[in-house]
């Protein structure tokens, strides 16, 4: 009986052993053979609809010279794309719907650091490798040690800025006014006055107001009472023309410093009328690869620096995935490690917060 018994549990163990060892090798073919899923979550409509559009422009770009060169190591990147509208609300159902009935594991595009916020612990949580593309909050990065930005972050922009507004400009008194419903707008607002203050200089006033708003004049009138040498206005893109305009409109012939990302993007200038005495600092570009000439070819039209942006983001998830296959803790250990990488934009490195370094900044005049 004991020999019997014993037979009964020996073959009931090779069993399981065989239908585990089966599974195991059914799901390693499945996560090792057909095309790689690849979701780009973005603002593509509303106020930071033009961010999210230009990032999506640089995504596909990559993600066609990508699959047309033969993919990842034979396999196709697919690509799911959905909208968040730069709402936390809306980010984090899009985002849920995803991870939870798509199953995807490498999300990027991301512009709006009210949306990365919202969902970073999550994405975190459930392995997610997340290229948060243009979410500039320095705290977003933070969540997690999947969470990477191939952007710089908002503290190093409001301090080239301020340095360059008070060292190259002698503005010596300024107010500044930004958007506080996003994240970003905060963290813009509080690196540039202690830049300020630490450079003998001083912040006169500060109003704050919703990305919703158009009409800045209540708080421009406030500004401009207190006679500063110069404004900084943090705004997104589509408030941008319209708190410059009215400040010209009410008077101010000052310096005004507007914020990068909204200035640049496309549209925007052309739509402020008077345009002197207009700065902004801006990461240098470099332009070291092919891809701007690649894009004109192509398309017809100019890259900007965020449609180089959303094809460094996926060409940077590439590089991972060329070394690594689908293990994001292996791409994340990857991209950290990476030396020197050449990107559309210039050479790229992370710190060891998933951040960039080394990164120069350049400050321009719109006229």
């Amino acid at each position: 009986m004991k020999t019997k018994k014993i037979i009964v549990v020996t073959v009931v163990v090779v069993v399981i052993i065989g239908i585990i060892y089966s599974f195991s090798r059914s799901n390693s073919t499945v996560n090792n053979s057909g095309p790689i899923q690849v979701a780009y979550i973005s603002a593509m409509t509303g106020d930071a609809g033009v961010w999210g559009q230009s990032l999506k422009k640089g995504f596909d770009f990559a993600l066609n010279e990508i699959n047309r060169n033969g993919g990842i190591n034979g396999r196709q990147i697919q690509p799911l794309y959905e909208d968040d509208q730069c709402n936390p609300a809306t980010g984090v159902s899009v985002f849920n719907q995803v991870l939870v009935i798509d199953k995807v594991k490498i999300i990027t595009g991301t512009v709006c650091s009210s949306v990365a916020m919202s969902v970073a612990k999550t994405t975190q949580a459930n392995g997610v490798l997340y290229m948060a593309s243009g979410a500039t909050d320095p705290a977003v990065t933070q969540q997690g040690d999947l969470i990477f930005r191939p952007y710089v972050s908002d503290d190093y922009e409001a301090k080239a800025i301020a340095q360059y507004a008070i060292q190259a400009l002698k503005a010596k008194t300024f107010g500044l006014a930004y958007v506080n419903d996003n994240p970003a707008g905060p963290a813009l607002g509080t690196v540039f006055a202690s830049t300020v203050n630490s450079l003998g200089a001083t912040v006169v006033d500060t109003e704050q107001y919703l990305s919703t708003e158009r009409d800045f004049k209540t708080y421009l009138t406030k500004l401009i009472s207190t006679k500063p040498d110069a404004l900084y206005l943090m705004a997104l893109p589509q408030q941008t023309p319209a708190i410059i305009n009215q400040a010209r409109t009410l008077g101010y012939k000052g310096i005004i410093l507007g914020y990068s990302p909204s200035l640049t993007s496309q549209g925007t200038v052309a739509q402020i009328k008077d345009k002197s005495n207009i700065y902004y600092s801006t990461p240098v570009n470099q332009q070291t690869t092919s891809f701007w000439s690649d894009y004109k070819a192509e398309t017809g039209q100019d890259a900007d620096q965020f449609i180089a942006l959303g094809y460094d983001s996926l060409k940077l998830i590439a590089a991972g995935l060329n070394t690594c296959g689908e293990d994001n803790q292996c791409i994340a250990k990857y991209l950290l490690n990476m030396k020197d990488y050449q990107s559309a934009r210039g050479i790229l490195n992370f710190d060891s917060g998933r951040n960039l370094t080394g990164v120069q900044f350049d400050t321009k005049s719109l006229q």
